[in-house]
């Protein structure tokens, strides 16, 4: 990446060198180097800027608010994650937009607002069913069960449990499938289906 880099400004690739410093900043948040990972999503960002790339712009502020929401700098990360959701409601970006509503939702669950989380998750969820984009239609219900799970509304829990679980399979996600199948047997054995509990477990 950092070859790439070079090259890209050499040639006065711009967007390029913005790529390149954002996938920088992402392998750094990966191994741990959060001041690092900052650093080049930050310049990613101000290229971004510069050139006029809105959906760069919104990226960078969704992988920077990721980051924040990873070290528990929430209020940081809120901000961040709400500038990335105006700029995808303004260009139109719904995929993105259904993305910013996920990782909102992820990061109130963190901070146990979930009057706020449920709003976000539904949304996104909505908006999964909207476009017909079926892996975040299955994340949005993985999660809805799961705090509807949190929550003791073991039916509504049970409904989203089920549809993730059957998207989850049918795309062939077998991570997706496993945590739902998790999720499940805490409920089957919350409401006393032991047997049941042990096959979703067994099933994980």
């Amino acid at each position: 990446l950092e070859k790439s880099l070079v090259i890209k400004k050499e040639i006065g690739d711009k967007s390029g060198e913005a790529d390149c410093y954002g996938n920088l900043g992402i392998v750094y948040q990966a191994v741990g180097k959060y001041k690092k990972a900052i650093e080049h999503l930050e310049k990613s960002l101000v290229i971004t800027k510069e050139i006029g790339d809105k959906c760069g712009e919104a990226h960078c502020y969704t992988n920077l608010g990721i980051l924040y929401h990873s070290v528990a700098e929430y209020e940081r990360a809120k901000e961040l994650l709400e500038k990335s959701l105006v700029i995808t409601k303004e260009i139109g970006k719904k995929n993105g937009e259904a993305h910013c509503y996920t990782n909102l939702g992820n990061l109130y669950h963190s901070v146990g607002e979930y009057d706020k989380t449920l709003y976000c998750w539904e949304k996104s969820l909505k908006i999964g069913t909207e476009i017909e984009t079926r892996d975040t239609v299955a994340y949005s219900c993985k999660m809805l069960g799961s705090i509807f799970l949190s929550l003791g509304k073991y039916g509504k829990a049970n409904g989203y449990n089920k549809k993730a679980l059957f998207i989850f399979t049918d795309i062939g996600d077998r991570e997706g499938v496993a945590e739902v199948c998790i999720n499940q047997g805490h409920l089957e054995n919350a409401v006393g289906n032991l047997i049941k509990a042990k096959e979703y477990f067994e099933k994980a």
